[in-house]
Parts: C-alpha cells; structure tokens; sequence
C-alpha cells in the first residue's frame, strides 16, 4: 500500500465518520430503535451525539492546531493526543449523563454511550504510556456493535462483520504503511474497542 492510499484509508475510516456510521446502523439494524422511535426522534439523537462527540472535537483539534497547541491535525505525537482525548471523553460523558434524564431515551442507546465512554476513557488512560490507535478502537467498536446485533439474531449481519473485520485489516495496514502506530498498538486498540462494546452492549442485557 502507498502512501496516498494509507492515507485515505486513513480519512475515509476516520473515527468521526466510524462514529456515524455505527449510529446510523444503530438506528437502521436494531429494530427496537429503528421501528420503535419516531423518526425525527432518531434523528435528533443521531445529530446531537454525533455533533457534540465529534464535529466539536474536532472543531478543538483545528483550533489547537491553529494555536501551536498541537504539531499536526493528525496528532501523530503522543503528548498532541492527551486534551484532545480528554475533551472528548468529557463530552461523551456530558452526552451520556444529559440522555440519561430523559425517561424515553432508549436503554441499548444509552449502553452503546456507555461503551463509547468507557473506550474513550481507556484510550486516554493507556495513551500516557503508549499511542494506542483510535482508529482501531473505533473499528473494533464498530465490529463489537455488528457482532452484538448478530449475536441477538434480528439477522443474519454475519457478511457484514466479515466486511468490518476486513475494513478493519485494511485500516490497520494502513496506519502502518504511515509508519502512525506499531502493530502492538493497532492489536490493542481493536481488541480494546470490540471488547468493550459487545460486553457492555450485552451486560445485563435488556430490550430497548
């Protein structure tokens, strides 16, 4: 893989638009949120995580960039990675505790925030001693979600995990090809994300 093709793998499975894309097969696979919750309702949740989770810590890291807070936008120094990390981790718990208080949030809605919390906060914690890979823990997320809905059995969504476990492959090769991670910390950062999202999606499972 060359260095322009690593790099739009890169883009193109971004954790931003990863994060949209399981919130938009949250609310189109699962059939208790996509049947169950008006529409408009789907869409201000979709838009208000995903707002607040992603476009403004982005927002943050361009402003940090502009500022010399950070060396690049792809915050390839572990250190750039520290507030960035920190910030999104507080919106996610920002996020979480707000939809919380609204007694017709959707509970699988409320454990995927959880999930996403819990690996936000362990890819801060592990980052002071290691740059463990968002990238890969969003895409094991991405998987921990699809093998959760195959696991349930609303369908057979078993090609579609092949396809986010091959995504996954491509991605890792090329965060590699970028020289961005080494491999032990591409390994953990996917373990780290499937891990977590299917375990919390499936503790005390109960229907939305």
């Amino acid at each position: 893989m060359n260095n322009f093709v690593a790099k739009a793998v890169s883009v193109i499975w971004h954790p931003v638009f990863v994060n949209l894309l399981c919130l938009y097969i949250l609310f189109t696979l699962y059939p208790p949120l996509s049947f169950g919750v008006p529409q408009k309702l789907q869409w201000f949740y979709i838009g208000f995580i995903f707002i607040s989770t992603s476009i403004v810590p982005l927002l943050l890291v361009l402003i940090m960039k502009l500022t010399g807070r950070i060396s690049a936008i792809t915050m390839d120094k572990q250190e750039d990675r520290k507030y960035p990390y920190l910030f999104t981790l507080s919106l996610y718990i920002f996020v979480y505790y707000n939809l919380t208080q609204s007694p017709i949030t959707p509970s699988f809605l409320l454990k995927y925030l959880l999930a996403c919390t819990a690996i936000v906060g362990a890819v801060f914690l592990i980052n002071s001693f290691n740059k463990i890979s968002i990238h890969l823990a969003t895409m094991g997320a991405l998987c921990g979600l699809l093998a959760t809905l195959a696991y349930r059995g609303f369908a057979d969504y078993r090609m579609l995990l092949a396809v986010a476990i091959m995504a996954s492959g491509y991605v890792a090769s090329a965060r590699l090809t970028l020289k961005a991670h080494l491999p032990n910390q591409l390994y953990l950062g996917f373990l780290l994300g499937l891990f977590l999202m299917f375990f919390i999606l499936n503790l005390n499972y109960t229907f939305a």
